[in-house]
């Protein structure tokens, strides 16, 4: 088929790569976490490969031509507003929105500044707080209330550039979990599934000369609009409802991050 033609707007093939494991989302203890978080089943990665050099400048036409692709199509799975299953985008994109999300942290010690803010106990404990609301989460510690209440006294701990961060984005999201989600009490449980699912998406390299590991993955946050609206990753906007692009130009990879607000699997 010719670049020109239709479903190959800007030339890329993309086909997707069903044995890409995760193993950061289908490890026992994230799936228990997921479940206490009400975001398991409702919480999927894919990878698909690509055939031409990615450029980030060139992102838009990337994911125009991802959401036309004939082996994208079939295969790229969001949750059905109407039933709650697993289905594919049974709809023509029209219009996509692409928002580049940093990622350059390569430290877990990027979150130290919660136990020395007192957010966290040297414990690990998460300090609680008078519960209030930020519409439609339930604040009861002050670890949500810094990631959600602007006008919190500690909320500034967290420069706005360190909050678009993709690893801050994760966490936070973990945090805030599903519409049945059961809050932790420490900290570990969120700090070590976001770096595990950090881990398995992003990639890094040596730099030849310096020695030092970079990371070669560009991350855009995707939405995509059919004749009547967004489509995906829902028709319903939400905070919670997200999909992320990680894009390995080396590899020539894309894994899609996906995540709908809802209830989520108890059993």
């Amino acid at each position: 088929m010719a670049a020109g033609e239709p479903g190959h707007s800007g030339g890329y093939y993309f086909r997707f790569l069903p044995q890409r494991p995760f193993p950061s989302l289908s490890a026992p203890e994230t799936t228990s976490r997921l479940r206490q978080w009400s975001m398991l089943g409702r919480m999927k990665a894919q990878a698909f490969g690509f055939d031409q050099t990615f450029q980030a400048y060139r992102k838009d036409e990337f994911v125009m031509a991802f959401f036309k692709d004939p082996d994208v199509t079939p295969n790229l799975q969001l949750l059905s507003d109407s039933t709650g299953q697993w289905i594919t985008l049974g709809t023509e994109v029209k219009k996509i929105e692409a928002i580049n999300i940093p990622c350059t942290q390569l430290s877990m010690s990027f979150f130290n500044r919660l136990y020395e803010e007192d957010i966290v106990r040297d414990s690990g404990h998460i300090v609680k707080c008078l519960d209030s609301f930020c519409d439609p989460f339930l604040i009861s510690d002050e670890l949500r209330k810094v990631l959600l209440v602007e006008d919190s006294e500690k909320y500034e701990i967290f420069s706005q550039p360190d909050r678009e961060e993709f690893l801050f984005c994760l966490f936070k999201h973990l945090c805030l979990g599903g519409s049945l989600c059961q809050y932790e009490d420490v900290l570990k449980p969120y700090l070590e599934t976001a770096k595990l699912i950090y881990k398995d998406l992003v990639s890094v390299r040596k730099h030849p000369q310096t020695k030092k590991i970079q990371i070669t993955s560009s991350v855009f946050k995707v939405t995509a609009y059919d004749s009547a609206g967004v489509c995906y990753p829902s028709t319903k906007n939400h905070e919670q409802t997200f999909s992320y692009f990680v894009v390995d130009p080396v590899k020539r990879h894309v894994n899609v991050l996906y995540h709908c607000y809802g209830v989520g699997d108890m059993s």
